[in-house]
């Protein structure tokens, strides 16, 4: 046999190698793909487990609980490419893992209250809201005017407030119930609105109650570490009666996130010093919120009246502290919303930290998160507003 001509060696060998660098390049980019959605699929699982892992240990995952919206949006559409691919190919390996992604993403985000069937036009209800409204916006003559506007619009028969500061006075002589000060644009003046009959005298309310409908009492309860000292790391407990039963509700502003806020970090994202009192600064605030939940919960426990709990939870419906609070209670959720219709930061909301959970006692017939008209800005959240009944009727 003749030999093999140096060229034909030669162009032999560089289609060789150059098929070798295709395979190669072919298995790192598959192992990187693998290896990104691993990471995707870990990250949201971890997500989803958090609230129901002891916070002691594993505050961190509270961290993915946040992200776990658009963590779920990546994983259902990687669930919906590997379902595709496992039937083409014939790989149910693939299509049960894709098919487990998207029953776990149906039944955390699939919308709830489909069993609703009134309208709140239908019944007789209670419309209750929830605001936070920091006193830093309503200190603004414009923001005191569209914060009037905007109750008078919405007429909740019981409003609760968070950061929004009402101080009482001692009952004068004649016996007529104590007026707070300085008076708001939506108190009795204005829209009717009244504290209750019942309650601490000469006292500030961080988290006062208002009712159109007559409110019986209301009580200020501390909230650990600070609630002894701090006259605002505290919770009320209002006691009214509707439809002649009797009911409590909770009105709350759990711990904030930090000290060191997230988008302060972003701001210098490649700080390592950042990011380390970032993450100590969220443990804490995720253990000392834990630690407000805990009680909470013990105190609905021990409540004989049906339960109403509002307010601002600093807590996603995916973290620990919400779900703990939240067991046994049903949460007033927009109808057809998936994500459960974010309420912070109020321009562009992308967290629901702002809640509305009724007892068993309770129907919840309609809920919302009105937006007031205008540019004018009331707060930095958006509020919650439900149209409740007695279950049953």
């Amino acid at each position: 046999m003749g030999r093999v001509p140096q060229r034909h060696r030669n162009h032999n060998r560089g289609q060789l190698t150059t098929g070798t660098a295709v395979t190669i390049l072919r298995y790192m980019l598959r192992a990187l793909g693998w290896g990104v959605a691993g990471l995707l699929i870990g990250a949201f699982c971890i997500g989803y487990v958090a609230p129901y892992l002891p916070p002691s240990h594993f505050w961190w995952a509270n961290l993915l609980a946040v992200l776990l919206p658009p963590l779920g949006l990546a994983v259902g559409l990687l669930g919906l490419g590997l379902l595709g691919y496992g039937v083409y190919r014939q790989a149910w390996g693939r299509v049960v893992v894709a098919g487990a992604l998207l029953v776990l993403l149906t039944l955390r985000f699939a919308p709830r209250g489909g069993g609703w069937s009134a309208s709140a036009a239908d019944v007789e209800t209670v419309r209750l809201m929830t605001f936070n409204v920091p006193m830093s916006f309503v200190k603004q003559d414009p923001s005191a005017r569209a914060l009037e506007r905007f109750v008078q619009r919405e007429a909740p028969d019981v409003l609760a407030l968070q950061e929004s500061r009402v101080t009482t006075e001692p009952a004068p002589a004649s016996g007529r119930g104590s007026r707070p000060w300085p008076p708001r644009a939506f108190l009795e003046d204005a829209l009717g609105y009244t504290l209750p009959r019942a309650r601490p005298a000469q006292t500030t309310l961080c988290r006062p109650v208002l009712g159109r409908l007559a409110l019986d009492s209301l009580s200020v309860h501390p909230l650990p570490p600070g609630g002894d000292t701090s006259r605002c790391s505290r919770y009320t407990r209002t006691r009214f009666t509707w439809q002649d039963r009797p009911a409590v509700l909770y009105n709350l502003h759990l711990h904030t996130i930090g000290s060191v806020r997230p988008w302060e970090v972003m701001e210098d994202w490649g700080s390592l010093g950042r990011w380390r009192a970032f993450l100590q600064s969220y443990r804490i605030a995720t253990l000392r919120r834990a630690e407000q939940a805990r009680l909470i919960r013990r105190r609905i426990e021990q409540e004989t009246h049906p339960v109403l709990v509002v307010g601002d939870f600093n807590s996603t419906p995916h973290q620990w502290a919400y779900r703990h609070i939240a067991q046994g209670l049903q949460r007033a959720d927009p109808q057809g919303r998936w994500g459960r219709g974010a309420t912070f930061p109020a321009r562009r909301p992308l967290v629901r930290i702002d809640h509305i959970l009724a007892g068993p006692a309770w129907d919840v017939v309609t809920a919302d998160l009105p937006v007031p008209e205008g540019d004018t800005a009331i707060s930095d959240h958006r509020s919650v507003t439900a149209h409740l009944r007695w279950s049953g009727d």
